[in-house]
Order: C-alpha cells, then structure tokens, then sequence
C-alpha cells in the first residue's frame, strides 16, 4: 500500500508541475510566441512526439518540467513568434502565467473544498464575543506538561487576563502572543471538566529561542459543521490560502532566528515522504497538502533570483524602466549561475532527506 502512495505523491506532484508549464505554453500560444518544447520530468526522454511546431515529451526522472521558447536567451530579431522578439508586456504575461496557474490552482482546490465538505464553525464566548482555544497537544516534559496542562484543556485566561484578538487575528494568535509576552514564570487558567483550574507554570523562558515556550498545539474549539454557500467558500477559500502564507512567513522568520534544523526544509525525496505519512493516516489529507504545495511552487517561483521565474521579471522591469534589454548574454550566465545554485541546494535538501528517512 505505501508504494501506491508513493505513486500517488509523485503523481500530484508532478501534476503541480504540468500546470505550472502548462501556464507558460497556453499564455505563449495565445499570445502568438513559437513553441519548441514542452516536458514533463528531466534527463533522457522516454516518450517524445512532435506535433506542429512543438515537441511533446516525458522524461526519464519524474520532477520537473520545462516550456522552450524559441529565442528565450537571443537577442530579437525581426521575426515576431521569437519570444524575445516581442513587446516586455507579451513577455511579463508569459513569464507570470507559470505562477499564477499554481496559485489559481490552489484556490480552487480549496474552493471545491469548502464546497463540498462542510466547514467548521468555530465556538464562541458568550461573554467576549470571541472564539474559544483549547490545547490540541501538550508536549512531554515541557513548561506546560510541568505545570499539569493537559490535551483538551481549554485555555480561558493568562495571568487572569483572556486575550482579546486584534484585528485579523485568531483567539489562537492572542494566546501566543499573551503567552509570549508572560515570561519566565506565569498562570494559566484552564477549563476542565465543566470546572476553572489555575495552573502555574514555571521555567517557561527557552534561553536558545530566546522567547517564552510553553510547550503545547492549540486549536479552536468547534462548535458544529456546515455547508457553505458560493461566496461563503469564496471568502473562506482566500483566508486559507492566506493563513498558509501567514505560516509559511512565520516558519520561515523562526528559521533565520534560531537557524536551520534537519527537517525545517524539505526536497522532493522530503516532500513525497511527507505526502505518505498524512495520505496513509487519511487519503484526504493529500488535497490539503496539494493545496500547500501548489500554492508555495506559485509563490517560490516568483522569487527575483535568477533562473526562476520571479529573476527573469525581474529582468523585464528593468528592461521596462531603462527602455531597452540588458545584455542578453549576461543575462544568461545570471541565469546559469542562478540554476547551478537551485541544483546544488536541491541536492544538499535531498542528501538531507535521505539521511532523515535513513534515521527514522
């Protein structure tokens, strides 16, 4: 079963891709450039056939996928269908449709999602008016666990106070924030059984994150299950996708504070293996991940660093604001030394994974 699960990862993963190229060719055709390549994986083809102007083809390793244009890294000339031959506005489309297909992609996956499977309406405090937060998980041998939180506790006040939310923030949010700003020593009030109980937690300061650590998930306390209209799952759909990118921002900011740890970041090798440890607890949990993915892939690529597709925008700005193209052999070698660096730490994150699923 854990190979058709392997399978299956693969098989989302390199979909993600195909719409991700397939952004690139159908704004190219429609936009009138010449085609000469369209491929799904890298190294030795497999299967290729060519059709018109094009050739189709798979090929030999199962990540990766690329969209050729004729004169990508040329200097123009008079025939219109080269793509540097065309206006910085043609191109920028071009260039952007690649991304924005993954983004597009995740949302309406997430839009399906809210569809069609009924949503969580969270609790609320009749007497604050907010959500209700209870812990979901309390870590062995942490400040929490010392202090006798436990796992459905919920969570009612910090140091006598119940945090309120700020604007665009969660009940979850105000508790971390609440617990963040309490030190090293502090009190938090629980409910239980239908009874408050105080708890009081000691040693809480991690001196290598340097910030108050409590040791426990939290979720929000849900209240019952519903179907969502059309622009209900709509709105529901963009928050998503924008608390993923919240997450994403907030890991990424604890990496450059406290450095990065095995398994912080994943490869490939990492990210299929993720894909068949929530897959085998539930197949479901595939489309979420999806979700993730399609949306990071979209967003990754608009980076301004050479060789993706956020580097060769970048490119076409400047060429916008000085009114003609920079050296177009330049801008190849920057692109080159942009892809050798992706490919070296592709393979450093890889190396890192195998040795990861070795140690499991």
């Amino acid at each position: 079963m854990t190979y058709l699960y392997i399978i299956l990862a693969i098989l989302v993963l390199e979909f993600l891709i195909f719409i991700h190229e397939l952004g690139h060719f159908a704004a190219g055709k429609l936009l009138g450039f010449r085609v000469l390549g369209f491929s799904l994986g890298f190294g030795p083809a497999i299967f290729k056939k060519k059709r018109g102007e094009t050739e189709y083809a798979f090929r030999a390793i199962p990540f990766g996928g690329a969209c050729q244009f004729d004169g990508e890294d040329e200097e123009a000339e008079n025939d219109p269908r080269r793509f540097n031959a065309n206006p910085v506005w043609k191109r920028f489309i071009v260039i952007l449709a690649g991304p924005f297909m993954n983004i597009l992609t995740a949302f309406l996956i997430a839009f399906v999602l809210h569809i069609a499977t009924p949503m969580p309406v969270p609790a609320v405090d009749p007497e604050t008016g907010n959500n209700i937060a209870y812990v979901s998980n309390v870590e062995v041998s942490s400040a929490a666990d010392r202090a006798g939180i436990k796992s459905g506790d919920v969570l009612v006040a910090v140091n006598g106070e119940k945090p309120a939310p700020s604007k665009g923030e969660s009940i979850l949010d105000a508790f971390v924030k609440a617990i963040g700003a309490a030190g090293n020593d502090f009190s938090v009030t629980v409910l239980r059984d239908g009874a408050e109980q105080t708890l009081d937690v000691t040693d809480a300061y991690n001196i290598g994150y340097k910030k108050t650590v409590l040791g426990v998930s939290m979720g929000a306390v849900i209240d019952h299950y519903e179907h969502l209209n059309i622009g209900e799952a709509f709105v529901g759909s963009g928050e998503y996708l924008v608390n993923i990118v919240k997450a994403t921002g907030e890991g990424i900011g604890n990496m450059f504070k406290n450095g990065i740890k095995r398994g912080d970041v994943s490869g490939v090798v990492g990210t299929v293996g993720i894909m068949v440890d929530v897959a085998q607890e539930s197949t479901v949990n595939i489309v979420y991940v999806a979700i993730i993915l399609s949306l990071s892939l979209g967003l990754f690529n608009l980076i301004p660093f050479p060789a993706l597709d956020g580097g060769r925008l970048l490119f076409l700005i400047i060429e916008a604001i000085i009114g003609r193209p920079l050296n177009r052999k330049v801008e190849a070698v920057v692109n080159g030394i942009g892809l050798v660096l992706l490919f070296g730490l592709m393979i450093v994150v890889t190396a890192s994974d195998i040795m990861g699923l070795l140690g499991k």
